[in-house]
């Protein structure tokens, strides 16, 4: 599953009137050369004055980039949610791919590194853009066009860092990690939903969840490593966990095609509110009729449903802003934001960069 996101520049056009007579050129042309002396007196104070600002603006962004490296690892890790491994490793892939402004408009342009730190400290809390701003020493509005920027370059990630086992070997080894950490064998992922809490919305009714405030929905499957292995994400909230997987991609696939990703009769795990379909293997109901076996596997499959509710809890407390969109109203920027910050907590489990749920 990929997501398109469309870009929409926005070009101011310039009208010129061609009924405009020759006198009132001249008398432009007559302002301009009466004023010169002005201009260049107005220009010997103007540029060196630039020129001090900018100066000040570097020496204050150079003296936070040496603060955020005089930092501990663990200091680091703290406030920014991962390690500076992780970080490094991004700042070097941001750095390659071209979406960090080089052009200069007489201000040296914000490094990969300082865009980075600005995004992932928007990410990591849930404090409002203007603290961020000041302690980047930038404009509220520079900060939000660097976050932009850098989620819409994870988004390009989104079909290499988050995807599906892509053959019987992939499956089969999926299978096994379930196998040992639930007992259950042919699972390929086990799939639930989790709310993202946004400010109320213009179509509120339908954003107003079964919990009593605004959200979207975040579906999303995890194998044995709690690693998204799909997401389809920016349902609103008042949408069911069933309603929801019969919009996705994943219920399509899986239905036309089910070999296609669930081959030799493999399945995902889903709890009693998903619709019941060949492929998704929900717990038996409870009553008093279940046989041993069948409270047993029960037993088992609230132990897989924990890898989820694992997980989720992991993205939240790692990635705080996932929590609560305060202030933020635009539903495709919050979906896209919480695309980015899936695809990295992958990032991290790759990296072997863990974190404890309880910081």
């Amino acid at each position: 599953m990929s997501l398109n996101n469309t870009v929409i520049w926005l070009t101011d056009t310039i009208k010129y009137n061609d009924n405009s007579d020759s006198s009132s050129w001249s008398d432009i042309s007559f302002v301009k050369s009466e004023s010169s002396e002005e201009d260049d007196e107005d220009d010997r104070i103007f540029f060196p004055l630039m020129h001090y600002l900018t100066r000040i603006r570097k020496k204050r962004l150079d003296d936070y980039l040496l603060k955020v490296d005089s930092w501990t690892d663990s200091e680091f890790k703290n406030r920014l949610r991962l390690s500076r491994k992780t970080a490094n490793t991004l700042i070097d892939e941001l750095q390659k791919s071209g979406f960090i402004a080089q052009h200069k408009f007489g201000l040296k342009p914000l490094e990969p590194k300082l865009c980075l730190y600005i995004f992932l400290s928007f990410i990591a809390n849930t404090e409002p853009l203007t603290p961020i701003a000041t302690r980047f020493d930038i404009s509220v509005s520079s900060a939000f066009r660097v976050i932009r920027r850098v989620v819409a370059w994870f988004l390009t990630k989104l079909n290499d860092v988050i995807k599906w086992p892509a053959n019987y070997t992939e499956i089969h080894t999926t299978c096994d990690g379930f196998q040992t950490k639930t007992g259950i064998s042919d699972v390929v992922g086990v799939i639930d939903c989790m709310h993202i809490k946004i400010e109320k919305p213009k179509n509120a009714a339908a954003y107003h969840n079964s919990k009593g405030y605004f959200s979207i929905v975040l579906q999303a499957t995890f194998d044995s490593n709690m690693r998204f292995i799909n997401i389809y994400c920016g349902e609103p909230g008042s949408s069911t966990a069933a309603r929801v997987l019969r919009k996705s991609p994943l219920y399509q696939t899986a239905c036309e095609t089910r070999e296609r990703i669930l081959p030799e009769n493999t399945f995902l795990i889903g709890h009693s509110g998903y619709s019941s379909v060949p492929w998704l293997l929900q717990p038996f109901r409870e009553s008093n009729r279940l046989t041993v076996q069948q409270r047993e596997f029960n037993n088992l499959h609230s132990t897989a449903r924990r890898i989820s509710n694992k997980a989720f809890k992991l993205l939240k407390n790692r990635f705080r802003r996932v929590k609560y969109f305060a202030v933020y109203r635009n539903i495709a920027f919050i979906t896209d934001a919480v695309v980015a910050a899936c695809i990295l907590h992958n990032y991290c489990v790759s990296e072997n960069d863990h974190f404890n749920v309880t910081d």
